[in-house]
């Protein structure tokens, strides 16, 4: 005879795989994350790409003939403009105006300072490229004129150069990758929150609303039991969404010309595995917390608002250390949700983590997963609970 924790599992799995809502919510993200990130990074790459080959409007090219053939050297094409810069780009008609003075050539041979502006819209995001690689090449033409002038009067241009930058940069490529590459474990980790709720929902707050949770527990079964069958049957759809998640976004990735934004991505399968297995202890606890939440609630929609402000937690870590990068130590990876944030963002950057990192981080997750599922079945206990 079978145990009953083992009956229940089974019992969940087959409702679930009959349940179109718990299939939508365990399936639909791990497909839709990876098809925003591809678009996404398609988008980024191909807004760098139009940046080199748009076409520069120049409103008095005729005053500076050697700037415009300066330009058209570095592969910008320039065309002449007549008209109203700033009209035409809150209309959205260009990305960028460049304004040359008239008093150009004047201003040249008095060795004064000559204003170019270049009018542009700081409100459009995909013009943001252009008018960044247009101010450095005027930031570099400057240079060459400076360097010029000093020359001409028998000045080395060294000696305007009194301290220069040299940027040493100690992260590898593979760390820079991943650094920019963030939200990808943001994704996977929100995939354990997404993928078993609709399951974690159903077999609580929605078998109490159908009348068919106290058919259940009429069973000579201990109350601990059926919640362990539901938690490890919503934890199994979690896992599932949140492998595909992590699979289907790798493979986005490989698929998108990254090098062209100067990225290096590649990744190995013994880095995927390891990946697997730090996410792997989240969905069990993300699921005996929509289990709480759904023993609580009066009816499937309150769980459904409910668990929505549940997805919230597992951004809170992830964005802070995006924004307020901390020196690792090794108890943050023993704090659920941020240790697997910890520990993705090091398999993707190539690092080595020691294994005692990979076993706090699933050893609080279950643990404490543990607790919830234990407080859950303490409240099954109570008949004022399953009455609602």
């Amino acid at each position: 005879m079978s145990h009953p924790i083992i009956v229940v599992l089974r019992k969940e799995l087959l409702d679930g795989g009959r349940d179109r809502r718990a299939l939508m919510s365990a399936f639909l993200f791990p497909f839709f994350a990876p098809l925003f990130v591809y678009f996404m990074l398609t988008a980024i790459i191909n807004l760098q790409s139009d940046a080199q080959a748009v076409t520069i409007p120049i409103q008095g090219s005729q005053f500076a003939p050697d700037f415009v053939q300066w330009l058209e050297e570095r592969d910008v094409t320039t065309e002449v403009f007549d008209g109203d810069a700033r009209e035409v780009i809150l209309e959205k008609d260009r990305e960028l105006v460049v304004i040359i003075p008239e008093d150009y050539q004047q201003r040249m041979r008095d060795l004064k300072t000559i204003p170019i502006q270049v009018v542009s819209d700081g409100a459009r995001t995909d013009s943001q490229p252009t008018v960044a690689r247009i101010r450095r090449l005027i930031a570099e033409y400057n240079q060459e004129l400076s360097s010029l002038r000093l020359i001409a009067r028998g000045i080395d241009p060294e000696v305007s150069r009194t301290v220069i930058v040299q940027s040493i940069d100690v992260a590898s490529k593979e760390q820079i990758t991943a650094r920019a590459l963030n939200f990808i474990p943001l994704y996977v980790i929100l995939a354990a929150f997404v993928c078993g709720m609709g399951l974690a929902v159903d077999s609580t707050a929605g078998e109490r609303e159908r009348k068919s949770l106290e058919a259940l527990l009429i069973n000579p079964v201990q109350r601990y039991q059926v919640v362990m069958g539901k938690w490890f049957a919503s934890s199994f759809f979690a896992t599932i969404g949140m492998t595909l998640t992590l699979v289907l976004c790798i493979a986005a990735m490989l698929q998108v010309p990254l090098h062209e934004i100067g990225l290096d991505f590649h990744i190995q399968a013994h880095q995927i595995v390891l990946m697997f297995l730090a996410t792997m202890p989240l969905a069990f606890l993300a699921t005996s917390m929509q289990l709480l939440l759904g023993i609580f609630a009066k009816s499937f929609k309150d769980a459904q608002s409910y668990i929505g402000i549940l997805t919230i937690l597992p951004v809170v870590p992830s964005l802070y250390s995006m924004f307020n990068p901390l020196p690792l130590q090794n108890w943050m990876f023993g704090v659920p949700m941020l240790g697997q944030h910890l520990l993705l963002v090091e398999v993707l950057g190539a690092k080595t983590v020691p294994i005692a990192g990979y076993l706090a981080s699933g050893l609080s997750c279950f643990l404490l997963g543990m607790v919830f599922v234990l407080v859950t079945a303490r409240l099954v206990e109570r008949e004022s609970i399953i009455s609602g």
